[in-house]
């Protein structure tokens, strides 16, 4: 049927006319030339990565609310399901207002800057970059170049994206040609680049060759450029492109996107829940346990967003069989993080497995000395001098410092600490992000707990 019609429309030269000439208007008619780019495309190709302006970018990177996450819209990527209530983003005001205060620092000076921003998945990076890019004041300053390094075909081919961004002229199609013409551009007088390569550590190679000369481009006298690279790994910039650190204009102003702890993500759920209606439907205690699940594991507030539009979608189809407004109940939240987390394990097993017995010792430390040190800004050092002390008294082997701040990073992690610092790392400081009944429930070692919180002689003199 297909070919019989593809056949006559050759052959008839009158409905080759017509084509021409309704082509032909919907060329010449305001209305039609708007719908060029229909809706539908962009829904097909949701990490387009490149963007020619500021609202361009705003509409590729996407600006959803809360509430499309609770309505059913996929958790494809970061940025479908950034947490972006009411203008803001949720806990994540501190890192937004660094970077805006680094851009305008830039701006300022008419130089140039480069950023290195990491942070695990689901943490709001690319959420917090696209709201960058809309801010207001820079709008008219910056033109902002987003590229997502995921969707190019080879290393090489990101000076061909870069360029064609900037709507350059390149006289040949090699790669040193392309890399050419970003160079003479950034010579000549031009408006301040935004350059943001999401999943920069794609751009890896051997000799990290191409990494290299586009963290030299912000060095360059008259480039007015602001590179911005974001990945998952903290230690990037330091375990690839060492030789930047020797340069003191070369070295990338460095952002760490942390975790979502427990708090925070009950906040955000709170924020996006009132926005669907939907905040009555949870307690106090179900939110609290799904949000300490998610931050003990990742802290991705992509997967706490997934769980509880499945318990609001659940609770709704309850809601048509006895006619009023369904509660989610702890045991809803409890089958539903079995679903997610694995369907062999519960909750409770999930937890207790995930402790050994280092680990618990080290929170147990922790809180002894919280609770009875004199000095509540403890430090590693310090915290590791207590557990020392604590696995002598019990005759159990106790690690060195260099395990021990490895054991703290895999602590912190899951959320129940946090270390804070920028100095070499015994001098960090550790914070609990937990409360002590809810290490206790998690723990579930309740004799273990008691008998280091009450052992004061542990602290020393």
């Amino acid at each position: 049927m297909h070919r019989r019609t593809r056949l006559s429309l050759r052959s008839s030269s009158i409905n080759d006319k017509e084509n021409d000439s309704e082509q032909t208007h919907l060329q010449t008619t305001p209305r039609k030339r708007r719908s060029k780019v229909p809706v539908a495309r962009e829904e097909e190709e949701p990490q387009e990565e490149c963007v020619h302006s500021p609202k361009k970018a705003a509409r590729k990177i996407g600006r959803p609310r809360l509430s499309k996450v609770l309505d059913g819209e996929e958790l494809e990527n970061e940025s479908t399901v950034a947490p972006d209530a009411i203008g803001k983003l949720p806990e994540r005001e501190k890192e937004y207002d660094e970077l805006v205060a680094y851009v305008e620092n830039v701006l300022s000076s008419d130089g140039s800057g480069s950023l290195y921003i990491s942070g695990p998945p689901g943490t709001g990076k690319t959420a917090t970059l696209q709201r960058i890019l809309n801010h207001p004041p820079f709008v008219k300053k910056l033109k902002p170049v987003y590229i997502n390094c995921t969707s190019i075909k080879s290393v090489g081919s990101i000076y061909k994206k870069i360029s064609e961004e900037l709507d350059l002229k390149v006289s040949g199609t090699t790669e040193k040609m392309y890399q050419a013409a970003i160079e003479a551009h950034l010579q000549r007088k031009h408006k301040t680049i935004m350059l943001v390569l999401d999943e920069i550590d794609q751009l890896s190679s051997s000799k990290q060759t191409i990494l290299y000369s586009i963290f030299e481009w912000p060095a360059r006298p008259t480039a007015r450029l602001v590179l911005i690279g974001i990945a998952n790994a903290l230690d990037l910039t330091d375990r690839l492109l060492a030789r930047l650190q020797a340069r003191c204009e070369l070295k990338p102003h460095l952002i760490q996107f942390l975790p979502y702890t427990k708090q925070q993500i009950v906040a955000i759920l709170k924020a996006c829940l009132e926005e669907t209606d939907s905040l009555a439907r949870f307690p106090e205690a179900a939110l609290g346990l799904l949000a300490a699940k998610v931050a003990s594991t990742s802290g991705d507030i992509r997967r706490a967003l997934f769980i509880a539009r499945r318990l609001v979608e659940s609770a709704k189809k309850e809601d048509r069989t006895t006619k009023s407004d369904t509660v989610v109940s702890m045991g809803q939240v409890m089958a539903v993080l079995k679903q997610v987390y694995g369907a062999s394990q519960t909750l409770s097993n999930d937890l207790e497995e995930g402790f050994p017995l280092q680990q618990k010792l080290l929170i147990c430390s922790l809180m002894l000395l919280l609770k009875h040190g004199k000095n509540k800004d403890i430090t590693v050092g310090k915290l590791h001098d207590v557990y020392k002390t604590i696995c002598t008294k019990r005759n159990i082997q106790a690690v060195d410092q260099t395990e021990f701040i490895s054991l703290c990073t895999l602590v912190e992690t899951r959320g129940i600490v946090r270390l804070q610092g920028k100095k070499e790392p015994r001098m960090h400081r550790v914070c609990l992000q937990w409360d002590e009944e809810e290490v206790s429930s998690s723990l579930n070692d309740k004799q273990l707990i008691a008998s280091i919180i009450n052992d004061v002689s542990c602290l020393g003199k």
